[in-house]
């Protein structure tokens, strides 16, 4: 008899436990749901905040009679694009601007604007603390305004709502420059611009590999590696094809990238041998841009 009771007595138990335990999943899955919504409510409320930061900025500088630009406020951007002619009058005319340098370290010391500040783009989300009060105007540059944006779109999502983009960054900055003491001075314009194309025999011709060429860019310069000025030399012969080309600096954080894909490129028109050669001497130049390439960028 007690062994009955003691059996039925483990199958209450057991039934209680059950019942409990997922009453318990149940809890936690709806905990779980609700530290979801807290948390879509949070971002929602940041969101909302910074866009009213930015609105009220939007409309300060309207009363101010400097209203952004009209697209700036339709599509309710933190930043703008200011060309390098105005970039450097306002970098002359306030000397507290706050001027943000996103590039490398070794493209930092290479040449910078003075009294800019270096943070890396890899590293501007941690160091959001040395940057000044989010209402301040800040100049952001990199080589040639694409990190510089992408860096852009971080701080406007962190708040900061005065936020100017250097169009054509580095590469179009006609004002001084400072640069580390061992680092040598740029290079002056060279003597010539073009591409050296030598078609030895077979049936890929120069115009096709240049073609090919064209469809490489450097992700951060809106702008095809041929009319970029970065291809030296295309040797042609019947078994192989010989590329020279160099990086807009040496520092270039798509130095690996950007060969990588003018050779597969080049490639993919069926040659049996592709090699890529990256040079450093001549060093590149903005005066190697072609014309089309300079109207493309805004540097005339």
């Amino acid at each position: 008899m007690w062994t009955a009771l003691a059996s039925v007595a483990l199958v209450v138990l057991g039934a209680v436990a059950w019942a409990l335990w997922r009453r318990l999943a149940t809890v936690e899955r709806v905990l779980g749901d609700l530290r979801l919504v807290r948390r879509e409510l949070e971002q929602l409320t940041r969101d909302a905040q910074r866009a009213l930061a930015l609105t009220r900025q939007h409309l300060a500088e309207v009363a101010a009679g400097t209203p952004p630009p009209r697209d700036v406020i339709v599509e309710g951007r933190a930043w703008r694009q200011l060309e390098a002619a105005p970039a450097l009058l306002l970098w002359e005319r306030d000397p507290e601007l706050f001027v943000l340098d996103v590039r490398t370290p070794a493209e930092f010391g290479a040449g910078h604007i003075p009294r800019a500040h270096l943070v890396p783009l890899d590293e501007l989300e941690d160091r959001l603390r040395e940057l000044p009060a989010k209402e301040a105007q800040i100049l952001v540059t990199c080589a040639a305004g694409g990190r510089s944006l992408q860096a852009c779109q971080v701080l406007a999502e962190h708040g900061f709502t005065r936020l100017l983009n250097l169009a054509g960054g580095m590469h179009a900055w006609q004002g001084p420059r400072e640069r580390a003491a061992d680092v040598p001075a740029p290079p002056p314009p060279p003597a010539t611009t073009g591409t050296d194309i030598v078609h030895r025999g077979g049936p890929i011709s120069g115009e096709q590999v240049v073609a090919a060429i064209r469809e490489c860019f450097d992700p951060e310069i809106p702008l095809n590696v041929y009319d970029l000025g970065l291809i030296y030399g295309i040797d042609i012969d019947e078994s192989a094809i010989a590329i020279r080309m160099t990086l807009t600096s040496e520092g270039c954080p798509s130095a690996r990238q950007i060969p990588e894909d003018v050779k597969r490129r080049v490639a993919a028109l069926g040659p049996p041998n592709v090699n890529v050669e990256v040079v450093f001497d001549p060093p590149w130049h903005p005066a190697r841009i072609s014309a089309d390439g300079k109207a493309k960028l805004g540097l005339g």
